[in-house]
């Protein structure tokens, strides 16, 4: 079979999986939107936020939840950003929920499983909320989805620096470079997309190379080995194919967006200004059709500068995962400094989903049509139960905003029931996933 005829069959036999690196800049064929898109963006913290056991403990005024006053949420001074939409039904808190695989493993590593519900210490993975739904319909944008996160990159097993998880359950790189995300999404001077071609050529040439010298292997192997050599060979035609959808994007013009507000050389020792413009990039990525789906790591469970952020940027006494720590004990001037720093994230949230509510979009606005996902894998430093969960957006999607659910009350169930929720408001024809045992009706509209 000749190259041109191997690639037309590859690309029509619809082989797809998602690989690092390639997935978060895939190009498909143009596709017209003739309805408001559904958007679904994930966003974590690690190490927990400023909580108490309950409501009734003496230093509750300063937990992250809100409190529930005749039925309607009252958020505190870390979480206030979140009052408006709150008065205005945008938003839901969940406690309760967390993965049962997840549960019992180091209170270190429960970021890794943050999307997927997947043991990480186990011998298999999950792919993502965020790639299931661009595994079903991430062709009718440019980017199927965007990976994103301020530390950059994948960490290691059980320390991850991404949120994102391919079908195969490997974990995809994320993004952390302001300029080169710009230029991705925004940028069509002529020498980058030059250099967009030229590198979509090279990795070309390298797949041919790879799947040439992996069927001369097949020949001299065992059965078994020709099996394995055949799993090997999926993966690679699909970076082939997602080559391809590269090359068919690379001759569209991007879309045209007002740069000049954007703080792209922002570092971590800007740290407002560095959230501030990721989620920008994010929000003109949703604007222009660029990408519906995204996922950002605003925090990590390891050491490094964005770590020490809040000593450094902020002011504060220690490091984030020394906060953390302080107010597990539930001490007043722990959750104090602690819910300093969620306040710095919830501030940055507020801003963001307020620029989302304040834009029209088909019959509502951006934030209506997109589910936003916000919260972290620990109630407390090491404690994986009892997420502390915000849900906000989606009414266009079926979501319902009911303020707050609580499933230390009502019974427990798997988050990944709430991420099946998720993926069907989305339109993904998704029947179960992860350790799912069903939907939550209790947030459909």
């Amino acid at each position: 079979m000749n190259e041109i005829n191997r690639r037309q069959f590859l690309y029509g036999a619809g082989v797809s999986m998602l690989l690092p690196r390639l997935e978060s800049f895939a190009a498909p064929a143009i596709a017209k939107v003739v309805s408001a898109p559904k958007r679904f963006l994930a966003l974590y913290v690690g190490h927990g936020f400023a909580v108490t056991p309950n409501d009734e403990h003496s230093n509750s005024d300063l937990s992250w939840y809100p409190r529930t006053l005749n039925d309607e949420l009252k958020f505190g001074p870390s979480m206030s950003a979140m009052q408006p939409l709150a008065d205005k039904g945008k938003l839901s808190v969940f406690r309760g929920l967390e993965h049962p695989q997840v549960a019992s493993i180091n209170g270190h590593s429960s970021a890794d499983s943050f999307l997927t519900g997947s043991n990480p210490e186990g011998t298999s993975g999950h792919p993502s909320i965020d790639q299931v739904a661009a595994m079903a319909h991430g062709k009718a944008t440019r980017f199927p989805s965007l990976v994103l996160g301020n530390e950059g990159g994948l960490g290691a097993s059980g320390s991850s620096l991404t949120l994102s998880y391919n079908r195969s359950g490997r974990a995809i790189p994320s993004n952390n470079d302001l300029h080169a995300l710009y230029n991705r999404l925004f940028n069509s001077d002529p020498g980058i997309i030059q250099k967009e071609k030229a590198l979509y050529a090279r990795n070309g040439a390298l797949v041919d190379r790879v799947l040439e010298s992996a069927k001369s292997m097949q020949r001299r192997v065992s059965a078994d080995d020709n099996r394995k050599i055949g799993s090997y060979l999926e993966s690679i035609r699909a970076v082939e194919k997602n080559i391809e959808r590269m090359e068919a994007w690379s001759d569209t013009p991007k879309p045209e967006v007002d740069a000049s507000t954007l703080s792209l050389k922002a570092t971590v020792n800007e740290p407002e200004l560095f959230i501030d413009t990721m989620y920008d990039l994010i929000y003109l990525a949703f604007k222009t059709d660029s990408t519906r789906y995204a996922t950002y790591m605003l925090q990590s469970m390891i050491d490094g500068p964005w770590n020490e952020m809040p000593k450094n940027a902020l002011g504060l006494p220690a490091g984030h995962h020394r906060l953390a720590h302080g107010a597990a004990g539930s001490g007043r001037k722990a959750m104090e400094n602690l819910g300093a720093y969620d306040k710095f994230q919830g501030d940055r949230l507020g801003r963001f989903l307020g620029k989302m509510a304040d834009s029209p979009e088909g019959d509502g606005s951006m934030l209506d049509n997109t589910i936003v996902y916000y919260g972290t894998s620990n109630s407390k430093t090491h404690v994986n139960r009892n997420y502390p969960l915000l849900v906000a957006g989606g009414s266009n999607l079926g979501i319902k905003h009911c303020g707050y659910h609580n499933f230390l009350e009502t019974g427990k169930q798997p988050l990944c029931n709430l991420y099946l929720t998720f993926l069907q408001s989305l339109g993904v024809p998704a029947q179960s996933f992860s350790d799912s045992t069903g939907t939550f009706k209790e947030i459909l509209a």
